[in-house]
């Protein structure tokens, strides 16, 4: 019996060279890959902060008094990861810790020596459980694969380390089996040169 390979060439998922987070989606049902509108980088994403936390498929095996297999039952792992975003500016508070504008900020417009109070803004959270579920994609470091999880279930907190306050984000995908879409799906491509 001849053997012969499975793939005719290795494709590698390696590094990271972009996390993109896509507007919420509103009906599953009907979205695909064609609808996931909005496409935006969320920046600088610190240094081996990017970490797979899935959980990896459980076997039980469940077996006689002489301690031979009888069957075993397979529970399904998670897809999942974390990582730490370098910003922490108004846009990136509201949308991932759920903050608000706050009013009056230019009542402290003597601590930053500006008399007239004008460009002081003011973003408030930690009132509202900062979770979101929107697509989130993450792009390889050659920028040719992209690694979607289009129903992600975004928790964020404020973290501090090496003196830089970043946000803090945990990716868990949400299972999803539409005729367009899976809970985590490899796109084949390549992104233009900027």
């Amino acid at each position: 019996m001849a053997i012969s390979n499975l793939e005719s060439a290795q494709k590698l998922f390696v590094g990271q060279g972009d996390l993109i987070i896509f507007d919420e989606v509103t009906d599953y049902s009907a979205a695909t890959i064609k609808t996931l509108a909005n496409p935006q980088s969320l920046g600088q994403v610190v240094e081996d902060s990017t970490n797979w936390t899935g959980d990896d498929v459980s076997v039980d095996e469940i077996r006689d008094e002489q301690g031979d297999l009888i069957t075993a039952t397979v529970g399904a792992g998670t897809v999942a990861f974390e990582c730490e975003l370098a910003s922490t500016s108004q846009v990136m508070i509201q949308t991932f810790l759920k903050g608000t504008a706050i009013t009056g900020a230019s009542a402290m417009s003597s601590i930053f020596g500006t008399g007239s109070g004008t460009g002081i803004s003011a973003t408030g959270f930690g009132v509202n459980l900062p979770v979101v579920t929107r697509p989130i994609a993450w792009l390889n470091d050659e920028m040719k694969r992209l690694f979607l999880i289009p129903k992600a279930k975004i928790t964020a907190n404020l973290t501090n380390s090496d003196k830089l306050m970043r946000i803090h984000l945990n990716v868990l995908a949400e299972y999803i089996d539409t005729t367009n879409l899976k809970t985590a799906i490899i796109i084949d491509g390549n992104k233009a040169a900027v």
